[in-house]
């Protein structure tokens, strides 16, 4: 279709288009002699596209209107354009879709009927109709709607009276994109000043159109992204502590780098709380929280505990893999967790701060670091204040005397050789007195009365070196000597002595090798079967150190202070590797560690009679998953045998009277297993939507904005993860012995399982318990019911473990759960 364009109309170029205009229309009245009546109004169906233009007084500027439609109609009399058929305007940022536009020019306004649509900038309005003036922007919606980020609010009248503010007159505001809303906040009057607040008077709220509290104005922040401003509190009533109110709170934003809340809770029986919560951030550069919190707790008439917790963490990049990490807790007692809803927090026994700081170093990385522990159960604590570790790993002995661009050739036997360094420092303070101070936990070390430690702090440092030669013979018999030394420093040794001095060194040599088993069985599931041995045998010779007996071991601070050494160690590693066979719908896989052996003895000539160790093996078996269409089960046994080896007796052929001389065994298998599905529901009474999701304004092919698209597209997408897995079971177990234990029926056997379905399309419930199976004991167990009411969620969750026991309901809206929403709780302890 041929487009036409008049642009910037002057009266004389106006005159002399209507002189050709009429000129053409008395032509093909006399050529086609029909009645002698010219028409006042100018049909024109092939113009597509037009643009207007308007010269402002006292100015040579000229905006220009742009228009389109499937029919325009001209009438030069009354200066009027009437648009019909997938009629739109557009002027500057404002745009209007209707079924008829009307423009009077001489007025320069624009008027709409049936559907309409406008789009003010990013404000996006429906109604029947709407009146606009192009000149100052000024807009009239009749029964008009519309969206702004998380709501909807409708009016009888809707009129945009300033650049960004809009009066709505019998208004309502809801999140519920229902066509009916399930709720709303009703409002005779309010005015809605964009990205910023809603002023009304007066308010209801509305509950399946049920009035449900009222107020007689109000003002609402609609503000974007965070904002400084009053949280909303949640009030409530229990037994344990009457009536109370929680999260009377102040929320402060801080430009983009930080959020600050301060909040206190008031129990009416139990007393108070007052928390500081933070987090702040700056981009590839730190972030962390701080956390403060103080409680009043009354536990009688007259009797009463102050508690405190501060817990702050903080990390920083400093470029170049260089970093800080610091994450500090204190407590004046576990009190502070007592009806905390947490179960790992609330059963903690111990709390952990740490400072690290590490930097590239010398082609590694130096670390330094601080910890401190407080065990409350055994009223004990530990503290390393400094550590300082450089690990300088294994490298060629050649790049310290050849430089990078020297020519080396292949085959030199000296390039085998490799070094390694590592260097510690460190003090440790172990402190057993409950009543310790300051000075005592930082450096102070103290003696009972019988000469034992109650407090004590040792120091030291060490320094280790390796050289190593690692050389494989015909391509596959690895030969590998080395000797390594250790020298360490201390504070003090056992006899009390100031800045003592040890060291230690041994040499060994070893030989190692792989043989390799391959079976193909092509006709079964498991197609191949792989099995590795791997020998291997080494020598290992160290002096007599038992003079360092004299020196402490501590924080990774030792010595070597055993008898001379000359031990033969000898150990074989059975390893087998399976390939299955692709099906149609899996490919080809592998189960590279399916199960191990490894054994291993030692033979030292320095000892007399007896020289041979104890025969050790380490079994594990590594199967893959098993899995169906809704099945999932894995398991992983493991275990260890120990063999006196100078009780083994083997008196005949036959296996059943050898005596194995097992010594010891430990035994450990962990099981999951684990069940889920999709379960199809038909929603027989499907929620009607309102406009704003199912009207082709906002379709791929309209004016919808990118916003809009994404949102609507996040939505089905949430709608369609919903029907997936809705329903699960998982049962988990863990089995522990020895032969100890096991010998006088003691063990360790712990049951987990967990099960959750969505009844129907809205309801789900979710249930999980911890057995001790040992002790016949239901050690937690907890369960949750949510229900869906489309743009809200009711929440029910209820734990239980041993005397204590917690609820929580919740009913919250989906969309704004922060700012709509009521809460209930209740424990005992």
């Amino acid at each position: 279709m041929r487009i036409m364009k008049i642009s910037g109309l002057s009266e004389k170029t106006a005159a002399l288009m209507s002189a050709v205009i009429l000129m053409w229309v008395v032509l093909g009245w006399t050529q086609n002699e029909i009645d002698a009546t010219i028409p006042s109004v100018f049909d024109s169906t092939a113009v597509d596209s037009l643009e207007i233009g308007f010269t402002k007084e006292d100015s040579t500027e000229i905006d220009s209107i742009f228009y389109s439609a499937d029919s325009v109609f001209y009438s030069l009399k009354d200066g009027v354009i009437k648009l019909s058929g997938n009629a739109s305007l557009t002027y500057h940022s404002s745009i209007i879709n209707a079924d008829t536009i009307t423009i009077d020019i001489d007025n320069k306004q624009a008027f709409t009927k049936g559907r309409s649509f406008m789009k003010d900038g990013s404000q996006n309005m429906l109604g029947d109709e709407i009146y606009y003036d192009i000149e100052t922007r000024w807009g009239l919606v009749t029964k008009g709607a519309s969206k702004f980020d998380k709501g909807y609010y409708y009016g009888e009248e809707i009129r945009k009276i300033e650049k960004e503010i809009y009066d709505i007159d019998d208004g309502i505001f809801t999140t519920c994109d229902a066509l009916h809303p399930h709720f709303y906040i009703r409002m005779k009057k309010f005015r809605l000043f964009k990205d910023d607040k809603i002023m009304a008077k007066p308010v209801v709220f509305y509950v399946n159109h049920f009035p449900v509290f009222a107020m007689p104005m109000g003002t609402f922040t609609i503000k974007r992204g965070r904002q400084s401003g009053i949280l909303v509190p949640s009030p409530g009533i229990n037994k344990a502590d009457g009536k109370y109110v929680e999260n009377i709170a102040y929320y402060i934003a801080y430009k983009n780098n930080a959020d600050i809340t301060l909040s206190m809770d008031y129990y009416e029986k139990t007393g108070w709380e007052l928390a500081l919560r933070s987090y702040y951030l700056k981009r590839y550069i730190f972030n962390g929280k701080f956390d403060a919190v103080y409680q009043k707790n009354v536990v009688g008439p007259n009797t009463s505990s102050n508690e405190w917790n501060v817990h702050a963490r903080h990390h920083h990049d400093y470029g170049n893999k260089t970093t800080f990490d610091a994450d500090l807790n204190f407590i004046s007692s576990t009190k502070i967790w007592e009806g905390n809803e947490d179960i790992d927090e609330r059963l903690a026994e111990k709390i952990t701060s740490s400072l690290s700081y590490k930097k590239p170093f010398i082609g590694s990385m130096l670390y330094l670091s601080s910890r401190y522990v407080d065990d409350f159960k055994n009223e004990t604590k530990d503290i390393t204040l400094p550590s300082a570790s450089f690990s300088l790993p294994s490298k060629p002995v050649y790049e310290l005397f050849v430089s990078e661009d020297s020519d080396i050739a292949e085959d030199a036997w000296w390039k085998e050789f490799s070094f390694s360094y590592s260097f510690k420092a460190i003090h440790v303070g172990d402190i057993n007195d409950p009543d310790a101070d300051f000075y005592d936990v930082i450096y102070q070390t103290e003696k009972d009365s019988t000469g034992e430690y109650i407090n004590q702090h040792n120091a030291g440092m060490k320094h280790y070196g390796s050289l190593k030669y690692s050389y494989k013979y015909k391509g596959w018999l690895n030969l590998s000597p080395s000797v390594s030394c250790n020298e360490a420093w201390f504070d003090r040794d056992k006899n009390n002595n100031k800045l003592v001095r040890g060291s230690d060194y041994n040499a060994s040599f070893g030989l190692s090798f792989n043989l390799y088993g391959l079976r193909d069985i092509p006709e079964l599931y498991v197609c191949a079967i792989r099995h590795i041995i791997s020998p291997s045998i080494s020598f290992t010779y160290k002096p007599d150190f038992t003079e360092n007996d004299k020196f402490y071991s501590f924080g990774g601070i030792s010595l070597n202070s055993s008898d001379k050494q000359r031990k033969i160690s000898v150990s074989l590693g059975n390893k087998w590797q399976l390939k299955l066979s692709g099906t149609e719908k899996t490919n080809e896989r592998k189960i590279n560690d399916f199960f191990k052996i490894n054994s291993g003895i030692s033979y030292d000539f320095e000892k007399e009679g007896r020289g041979f160790s104890n025969i050790s093996h380490r079994i594990n078996l590594n199967p893959n998953n098993f899995k169906l269409a809704f099945f999932d089960l894995s398991t992983k046994p493991s275990g260890s045998i120990t063999q006196d080896t100078y009780e083994l007796e083997f008196t005949n052929w036959n296996y059943k009277d050898w005596d194995w001389a097992v010594s010891n065994w430990t035994a450990r298998m962990t099981s999951k297993l684990s069940l889920s599905g999709d379960a199809g529901y038909i929603d027989y009474f499907p929620v009607q939507r309102n406009e704003f999701i199912t009207s082709d304004f906002f379709g791929g092919d309209t004016l919808s904005t990118e916003e809009e698209r994404i949102i609507t597209t996040l939505e089905e997408l949430d709608e369609l993860a919903g029907e997936k897995k809705n329903w699960s079971f998982g049962f988990s177990h863990t089995y522990e012995t020895n032969k100890t234990s096991y010998e006088n029926h003691d063990y360790s056997s712990s049951f987990r399982s967990s099960v959750s379905a969505k009844l129907t399309k809205n309801w789900t419930i979710s249930y999980a318990n911890y057995i001790n199976l040992k002790e016949n004991e239901l050690v937690s167990h907890n369960f949750t019911i949510t229900r869906d009411l489309h743009c809200w969620k009711v929440f029910f969750k209820y734990t239980k473990q041993g005397d204590y026991w917690n609820y929580r309901f919740q009913i919250f809206n989906i969309k704004l759960p922060d700012a709509l929403k009521f809460r209930t709780s209740d424990h005992k302890h």
